[in-house]
């Protein structure tokens, strides 16, 4: 969104209407697997109630004054390098995905991607069918 110069991507996805909208819209597509919508709808509920109190809850409801910055890249990066909030939170990000990554011995891609998918075949879903294989 900040290379497209659209605004900082606060505007209509983080709104409830969008969270509704893409879950109903997941939900219907995976064809009502609710072992892939539920966290779906949980992380993005999560993420919502983090990035509190900038953001536009009830948009298009309500109306909001959005921050059109000519430069949002440039922007993005001085928040990033200057703002601890921003840098601390995206350092802490980073050392926790490293720790997973070291802690688990996932060196690879491949073995990575064998971590993801372990054990998914004891999982007992309650539609009985087996996820989809990518």
């Amino acid at each position: 969104m900040l290379i497209l110069n659209l605004g900082s991507g606060r505007g209509i996805s983080h709104t409830i209407l969008f969270i509704a909208l893409s879950f109903i819209i997941l939900h219907i597509a995976i064809k009502r697997k609710s072992y892939i919508s539920l966290p779906f709808l949980i992380g993005m509920v999560t993420h919502l109630a983090l990035d509190l109190p900038e953001v536009p809850l009830f948009f298009p409801f309500i109306e909001y004054d959005f921050l059109m910055i000519d430069d949002p890249l440039s922007y993005w990066f001085y928040k990033l390098f200057n703002d601890p909030l921003v840098y601390l939170t995206e350092i802490g990000g980073i050392v926790i995905l490293l720790l997973i990554l070291i802690g688990n011995k996932l060196f690879s891609v491949k073995e990575l991607w064998d971590y993801l998918n372990r054990n998914v075949d004891f999982v007992n879903f309650k539609d009985k069918q087996k996820p989809f294989n990518l």
